[in-house]
């Protein structure tokens, strides 16, 4: 019986002991309800504010037109417009995303994007090609709450009007090569109209310096290539300037003799606007109408600049040194030297052997 008793007492307790724990289990699961709760009211209902808010924003629609100039016909298959995202990345730099949609104009050239998936810390451009060319909006951004985005793409006309085409700077960036510099220079141009201008019947011309070697043109960023000439050494170009600023770079080389040279280049405007840049610790530049201005670096290379001042002239005259010498002028220089030595022995026994006829026909 006391062993019995014993069992029953310790079954008891077991269960008093498992009543306690399910008691408490369900204080736990209560509690955790509650917080589970509380949280679903404090901080869930934000999440389900912003999924609202996330479903009303994919409803964004963005439309538009593609507006021709009045001389290009819309082709047979209209235009496609192509949606772009930038972002920034984590260097801080603008990045594209690639396109985010695409869709076809119609005749008339309008346009619409649906269901725009809104990202409000990105920003979007929409492009078309035209003949061949690219032409986009500016970049915009999806404001919180817009539902309807109204953007167009204006495709300028051509004109002649040449005068509407400024050269605002010029930069010469100077490097060192063997026995020569490379010149490159940048002509910065600012279309005040609202056309794109034609040079072809007033072409842009540039007096280089003579004696120049090796020119290139370089590639616009749209990698459109500019049609141009040299006659002696003047260029002469012919192009199709976009709307708002451009910029045409080409490169020569300029010889040196004997590690200097100088360089005259006529422009066609003011000579404050004309900066010479060269790297640093190579290149010895001079002029009396060059003054030194700051240093800037561009990719890891520092270069000295100089400003041009003011002037009724339009000739930039200055003196550059330092420049290395080829072996063949080295060759050059040891073939004087040679022939300068040869001579002065030639010379010298030329004089002693006329000296001892000299004094031979004296004591004969």
């Amino acid at each position: 019986m006391k062993i019995y008793n014993n069992n029953k007492s310790a079954v008891y307790s077991s269960g008093v002991f498992y009543e306690i724990i399910k008691h408490r289990q369900n204080k736990y699961i209560q509690l955790l309800l509650a917080i589970c709760l509380v949280t679903l009211l404090t901080g869930g209902m934000p999440l389900i504010a912003f999924s609202q808010n996330l479903s009303l924003q994919s409803k964004i629609r963005l439309k538009g037109q593609v507006q021709l100039p009045s001389n290009v016909v819309m082709p047979e298959g209209k235009l496609d417009v192509v949606l772009l995202k930038f972002v920034l990345n984590s260097e801080g730099q603008v990045t594209p995303t690639g396109p985010q949609a695409r869709v076809k104009t119609d005749a008339e050239g309008n346009f619409e994007f649906l269901n725009i998936i809104p990202d409000l810390r990105a920003g979007y451009q929409i492009g078309t090609r035209v003949e061949g060319k690219l032409y986009s909006s500016k970049v915009f951004f999806i404001k919180a709450g817009e539902t309807l985005i109204q953007k167009n793409i204006i495709i300028p006309g051509i004109s002649t009007a040449v005068d509407k085409l400024e050269t605002y700077r010029v930069s010469l960036v100077i490097e060192t090569g063997l026995g020569a510099v490379t010149v490159t220079e940048v002509l910065a141009l600012s279309n005040s109209s609202a056309d794109r201008i034609d040079t072809g019947n007033q072409p842009l011309k540039q007096k280089l310096p003579e004696g120049i070697e090796n020119f290139r043109m370089m590639e616009t960023n749209s990698g459109a290539v500019i049609q141009h000439y040299l006659e002696d050494n003047v260029l002469i170009i012919e192009h199709v300037f976009p709307t708002g600023n451009s910029q045409i770079i080409y490169q020569y080389l300029l010889p040196g003799w004997f590690g200097s040279l100088e360089m005259n280049r006529e422009f066609n405007l003011s000579l404050d606007k004309v900066d010479v840049l060269t790297p640093e610790g190579y290149l010895q530049i001079k002029s009396e109408q060059l003054t030194f201005s700051d240093k800037q670096s561009f990719h890891d290379i520092t270069y000295l600049t100089w400003k041009t001042k003011a002037s009724d002239s339009n000739l930039l005259t200055f003196t550059i040194s330092n420049v290395p010498v080829t072996s063949l002028q080295y060759s050059v220089i040891s073939g004087v030297v040679l022939l300068l030595l040869f001579t002065t022995v030639a010379l010298f026994f030329h004089f002693r052997l006329n000296n001892k006829k000299r004094s031979e026909e004296s004591t004969s």
